[in-house]
């Protein structure tokens, strides 16, 4: 099975936090999710691409050894299907809950369209800028906050801008460097060919950490 993993800027910037003390409250980053976007998992992520109906779980962390004792961080979970579905993604969240989401209800049809229209607005911010994803982008929403249309930055977060089809998942994302964790931030994303699932199936996910 082919995967990608990464270690996204928001996870970076939690380790380092923590590590200087600038960050006491901070949850660790151990809640187990999947999902069935399509989409390469990069650094730039903040969100997961589209995530399954399924409650996180908190997985078990230990600090195992790699090289030289004790260098990594590693998380164990357990995630069972409630239906017939192909995951095709797992990540490590600070939140055992999920960010809000919608989907597009018009496509966006070139790299360079700055208004983008969403299915709903509920339980997104109704003023101020935040991000969301879309597959493997990132935007800044600034405008239309509380509306169906939204004004957007595209390709923030050194992530690209791309075309996406109506009915795309729209998915709330935390800004790297801001304070606010409303919306869960993700350390790391892992995206792999798609693994067909029945309901009741397994899928147990170690995810490691390793600094060399």
């Amino acid at each position: 099975m082919a995967t990608t993993v990464a270690f996204t800027s928001k996870g970076r910037e939690i380790v380092a936090g923590r590590l200087i003390g600038t960050s006491p409250t901070q949850a660790e980053p151990k809640n187990l999710g999947w999902g069935t976007g399509a989409g390469t998992a990069a650094a730039t992520d903040v969100a997961p691409f589209t995530e399954a109906a399924e409650s996180r779980v908190a997985g078990t962390s230990s600090q195992v050894t790699t090289t030289s004792t004790s260098d990594t961080y590693q998380v164990v979970g357990t995630l069972t299907s409630a239906s017939g579905q192909t995951i095709t993604e797992t990540f490590l969240s600070d939140s055992s809950s999920k960010p809000q989401s919608t989907t597009l209800s018009a496509a966006i049809s070139t790299t360079g369209a700055t208004s983008i229209s969403v299915t709903s607005a509920s339980g997104f911010p109704g003023s101020g800028n935040y991000n969301i994803q879309i597959d493997s982008e990132v935007l800044t929403v600034t405008g239309g906050q509380g509306t169906t249309t939204w004004t957007v930055t595209r390709g923030v977060n050194g992530s690209t801008a791309a075309t996406h089809s109506s009915g795309a998942t729209v998915t709330g994302g935390n800004t790297p460097g801001s304070t606010a964790v409303t919306n869960g931030n993700l350390m790391i994303h892992a995206s792999f060919t798609g693994l067909a699932l029945n309901t009741g199936d397994s899928l147990t996910a170690t995810t490691k950490l390793s600094f060399s």
